[in-house]
């Protein structure tokens, strides 16, 4: 079976258990870098939120052996747990004036967007692109996010540079930055034993190779934290204190590896490691890009080196 007949085979049987109670509609999603995901929505009447429910891993487990009702079950535990969830306003977003405190930006890679990038405004760095977003606050939906869009702009009569410039102005203030040694980030991964952090920190040392020190740098919502390498003397900050110039390692779009360089890291060896580990280790829509970055005192600016 296609996920295709999967997901209408989804819906039908959606349709069959809540009857009216809910609309069941299935959408195809494209994710960062490309990536199609399927979800099936939903929809309670009079509420303007919704559980949009991703099928892939479900289609997978499905193909793997799992029965269709363990499928069709696990959708419905997560309909029915969001029913507890009370409508929002929305209309904040129309009017610029009244979200602009909350335009953020993201860094995405250029090249497996380009698509993407045709429809959002966005700035170019390196191999990256800055795109923006609306970080809709915690206490009303989590970390849920609304992408910006050129017709968003339009709507607002707002320029892009002045939405760069209010989101230069916020990230920092809503995402602020975090920067943790491997340890101290296994130890916050890892609640249990030490042995199990030491057992994550050789994963993990495997994974990205042997180094002298390696820190990860990312924000304290844990999202979309590779942008903080752009904060104005964030990396600057972190070198005087290390007292070493920063090979930057994109793990992903979420954070990036700092690796000081105490002249025995080879660039290629390190790109080599970035590569492999997107590959394998990385979500394919986590990824960020598969270069090497590099920061020092003499210039004061990342440079792509890979």
């Amino acid at each position: 079976m296609k996920i295709e007949e999967f997901c209408q085979k989804v819906k039908r049987h959606l349709e069959e258990k809540l009857g009216e109670e809910a609309l069941i509609s299935i959408r195809s999603i494209t994710k960062n870098n490309g990536i199609e995901l399927h979800s099936v929505i939903v929809a309670r009447q009079g509420r303007n939120l919704s559980p949009n429910i991703y099928l892939d891993d479900l289609y997978l487990a499905y193909e793997e052996g799992e029965t269709f009702r363990w499928v069709v079950d696990k959708i419905l535990q997560v309909y029915e747990e969001s029913k507890n969830q009370n409508s929002i306003d929305m209309s904040f977003f129309l009017d610029y004036e009244k979200m602009k405190e909350q335009v953020v930006y993201k860094v995405i890679s250029y090249d497996k967007n380009r698509e993407l990038l045709k429809k959002v405004p966005h700035v170019c760095f390196l191999d990256m692109a800055i795109v923006f977003y609306c970080h809709i606050p915690q206490e009303k939906l989590g970390n849920a996010t609304i992408l910006i869009y050129s017709n968003h702009l339009e709507m607002w009569g707002v320029t892009e540079e002045q939405l760069y410039e209010d989101a230069k102005r916020n990230t920092e203030r809503l995402l602020p930055p975090k920067l943790l040694s491997i340890e101290d980030m296994m130890r916050e991964i890892v609640t249990d034993e030490i042995e199990e952090v030491e057992e994550k920190k050789q994963d993990f040392m495997e994974a990205w190779g042997e180094s002298s020190r390696m820190f990860v740098l990312g924000n304290e919502m844990k999202l979309f934290g590779a942008a903080v390498m752009l904060y104005g003397g964030v990396l600057e900050r972190i070198r005087e204190k290390l007292g070493k110039n920063l090979f930057i390692l994109p793990s992903s779009i979420h954070e990036v590896i700092l690796v000081p360089d105490d002249e025995r890291q080879e660039a290629g060896e390190l790109w080599k490691m970035v590569c492999d580990i997107n590959a394998t280790q990385v979500e394919p829509e986590e990824v960020l890009t598969d270069s090497v970055y590099y920061f020092s005192h003499k210039y004061g600016r990342i440079e792509q080196l890979f």
